[in-house]
């Protein structure tokens, strides 16, 4: 009990200097801290932005350039299909001509 006794006086004595009021001195010493403080932060900020505007023109960049990549040979590919389709309907239709005059020069 003495010893909880004796911790408390202890702690309430230590705690005492924090229930002191600031002095517009002490708060000016304060804000001369804090912006000291905030100075190398606010340059290591506009520089980040800086690069994430740099980061934001390459990813554009980069997307242009898959899109130009995947797009130009589906174009291509598409082309060659329907040109393909083409072909074998001429084919088709050809080898349906040359059966009907086989059939006539067979039959007359």
């Amino acid at each position: 009990m003495k010893t909880v006794l004796l911790f408390s006086v202890l702690f309430c004595a230590i705690a005492l200097p924090a229930l002191a009021d600031l002095t517009s001195q002490d708060l000016d010493k304060i804000r001369l801290i804090v912006n000291e403080a905030n100075t190398p932060i606010k340059t290591d900020v506009a520089w980040l932005r800086g690069k994430m505007d740099n980061l934001d023109k390459q990813i554009s960049w980069l997307m242009v350039l898959i899109v130009v990549a995947v797009g130009i040979p589906q174009v291509i590919v598409a082309w060659r299909n329907r040109k393909d389709r083409e072909t074998e309907r001429k084919i088709e239709e050809l080898t349906r001509e040359i059966e009907t005059l086989k059939q006539h020069i067979v039959n007359p």
